[in-house]
C-alpha cells in the first residue's frame, strides 16, 4: 500500500513538473475594476492542456476557473457572466491543441434585444510557445472591453467594442 501511495505521489509530481502555465493576456473593462487573466497550461509535448480564467476585483479573487482544452475546442467557455447572462463566450474555429488556431470572443453587444458580435484573435504556437495575436498578426497581451451603455437608463447593456493591445 505504501508503495502504491508513493508511486501515485511520484507520478503526480512528475506530471506537474512537465506542465507549464503561461499568461496569455490581461482582460479589463471600463465598466468596473474586474480583471481577468487568461492563462494556459501546456503538457510535456507543448500542447494546450488547460485554459484558466483567473478573475479579481479590487485586488480580491472572485473566481479561478480551469477548463480542459477539449471543452473549449468543442463547446466553448463562458468567460464572463453578468446578471445571469453570458456576456462573453470564448469559442474556437479551426483549432487544435497542438498548433492553436482562431479564438472567437462571442460577446453580448446589446442585452435589450440580444444582439451579439464576435471578435477574432489567433492563438498560435511560435517557437514552441503559444502567442496571442490579431488576425493580421499583431501581438496581443491586453484586451479592453468597452461597455455599451443605454443612454436613456444609463445602464450597462453589453460590450460596445473590444480593443486589443500589446504592452
Amino acid at each position: 500500500m505504501k508503495f502504491l501511495v508513493f508511486s501515485l505521489l511520484n507520478l503526480t509530481l512528475t506530471l506537474s513538473a512537465f506542465a507549464v502555465e503561461t499568461k496569455i493576456c490581461l482582460i479589463t473593462t471600463d465598466i468596473d475594476s474586474e480583471q481577468t487573466e487568461l492563462l494556459i497550461d501546456t503538457n510535456s509535448n507543448g500542447d494546450l492542456d488547460t485554459i484558466r480564467l483567473y478573475k479579481t476585483m479590487d485586488g480580491k479573487v472572485i473566481s479561478d476557473d480551469f477548463h480542459p482544452a477539449e471543452r473549449a475546442i468543442i463547446d466553448g467557455i463562458v468567460a464572463s457572466e453578468r446578471d445571469g447572462r453570458q456576456v462573453v463566450i470564448l469559442k474556437t474555429k479551426v483549432f487544435t491543441a497542438t498548433e492553436g488556431g482562431v479564438l472567437a470572443l462571442n460577446y453580448l453587444y446589446n442585452g435589450i434585444n440580444g444582439t451579439r458580435r464576435e471578435f477574432n484573435l489567433k492563438l498560435t504556437k511560435v517557437n514552441g510557445k503559444f502567442v496571442l495575436s490579431t488576425p493580421e498578426g499583431a501581438k496581443v497581451n491586453r484586451l479592453l472591453f468597452v461597455g455599451n451603455r443605454a443612454a436613456i437608463i444609463n445602464k450597462f447593456i453589453g460590450i460596445k467594442e473590444i480593443k486589443a493591445s500589446y504592452k
